[in-house]
């Protein structure tokens, strides 16, 4: 495997983000001050054989034979960007029918919001206009054996084990595409791939962390502490920042470690001018809340919605402006017991909860990807500056051999024992005529 270069983060986001996109590759940062305009979207229709990932001179234009569209253009008026907030890069539509790819506020509501496993599945040249494609699929359950020496190790069928995509990068960080390996078929006991940690981390800017522990396979949420709080020994480990007493930073703190996504309820803010933002922005007003009949009537009016990928957040009535109404249809906050499905078994958990005072989770409306967590609101400052206190609640891996499908265990059931596997692998698409769809962007004069 490559090694990687030494991953260096931005100093901090220096750029006001409402009218720059920035987005970090191994070859540093692709930042770009976000171009408005209007665009013709183009469709290109390409055809699976089963075998074939790289598609020479699919994205150019069939007369010119050049590269005739634009990947940095951020349109207002295309449903397909989320009102801009990304630029208008190719679009690619496998399988055909999925009314949607998982950029930005649709990945939200996903339950395992990886930014670097689902919002692109492929990769394209600007130059020469070919298009790689990486179609992640997912393995529910598989059966396999851990290795004869030790047991710490279990190799999967289906390879490669799914990467990182990000800014138009394929690259080796790995994510959270092994989500776990059990004992049992129904995944019921421990995982022995992933492991849950609470730990002080120190914010990289307002929104941003880098993760102590990867690769990173769900984050459960993230609190602001105060510099007190951070300090106290008899809380964290000072070396590593571990919890030493989840009991008391449950009953005391208020933080629900026990139901973490209690407390993701809208949280209230307070105006703050920002000189990077170039304008007020808002920040946390208070730090607790309380569970009442609102958080669960909203609940209720999801009732009998479910996971369907494509088909939530933004993308289930191709609008935006949602943030601060939260999203109609399937929304993994109100999703309780993780099932895909919000049920009367979710309303009866956070009905127990009802009166509950907690610390806000500012997961609330985040994502995560192989090495790093984002909140949903700035945390410690309006002007990004790093190092301030946060707790963070998420699991991490014990990582995994994309090419061989060898992944590594926390834990082991002992040498030569069967184990079940759920993870991601990519895929070249299948074999049909037209099956995979691509949208382009020509800029209107």
């Amino acid at each position: 495997m490559p090694l990687l270069p030494l991953r260096i983060y931005e100093p901090n986001i220096i750029h006001n983000p409402t009218t720059w996109m920035g987005i970090w590759t191994p070859h540093g940062w692709r930042v770009h001050e976000k171009r408005w305009g209007r665009a013709q979207r183009l469709t290109v229709k390409l055809s699976g054989d089963g075998k074939t990932t790289f598609f020479p001179g699919a994205l150019c234009d069939l007369e010119t034979g050049r590269v005739e569209w634009q990947d940095d253009l951020h349109l207002k008026d295309d449903p397909y960007t989320d009102a801009g907030i990304y630029p208008s890069d190719p679009r690619v539509e496998y399988p055909v029918g999925r009314p949607r790819w998982a950029v930005s506020h649709t990945l939200l509501c996903y339950p395992y919001a990886d930014h670097t496993l689902y919002t692109h599945e492929y990769t394209w040249d600007m130059t020469h206009g070919h298009l790689q494609t990486h179609f992640r699929k997912h393995v529910e359950i598989e059966e396999a054996v851990t290795d004869d020496h030790e047991g710490l190790t279990v190799r999967v069928a289906n390879t490669p084990i799914s990467r990182t995509v990000e800014g138009n990068t394929h690259y080796p960080l790995q994510n959270s595409a092994v989500r776990g390996v059990w004992i049992e078929p129904d995944k019921s006991g421990p995982n022995l791939y992933a492991r849950r940690i609470i730990q002080r981390i120190i914010m990289h800017n307002g929104v941003y962390a880098i993760a102590p522990l990867t690769p990173v396979v769900q984050c459960h949420g993230l609190y602001e502490i105060t510099a007190d709080e951070a300090r106290d020994t008899t809380m964290f480990d000072p070396d590593t920042g571990k919890c030493l007493n989840p009991d008391r930073l449950r009953d005391e703190w208020m933080i629900p470690i026990d139901e973490p996504k209690i407390a993701m309820l809208r949280f209230p803010t307070r105006p703050v001018s920002s000189r990077v933002y170039e304008n007020e922005i808002g920040m946390l007003s208070k730090n607790f809340g309380e569970i009442d009949a609102k958080q669960l009537n909203l609940l209720e009016e999801r009732i009998g919605t479910s996971l369907e990928m494509g088909r939530v957040g933004y993308a289930l009535d191709n609008a935006v402006d949602s943030d601060d109404k939260g999203y109609r249809g399937y929304d993994c906050t109100f999703d309780l017991n993780n099932d895909g499905v919000i049920d009367e078994q979710d309303r009866a958990i956070l009905a127990t909860h009802l009166g509950r005072r907690v610390r806000y989770n500012l997961y609330l409306d985040a994502y995560f990807g192989g090495d790093w967590l984002t909140t949903s609101i700035n945390i410690g400052n309006a002007e990004h500056q790093p190092g301030t206190p946060a707790l963070a609640d998420y699991e991490y891996g014990g990582g995994y051999d994309a090419d061989s499908g060898t992944i590594r265990l926390l834990d082991t059931p002992g040498p030569g024992q069967r184990v079940f596997v759920e993870y991601h692998h990519d895929v070249p698409a299948e074999a049909g005529e037209d099956n995979i769809v691509v949208h382009l962007y020509r800029e209107n004069a």
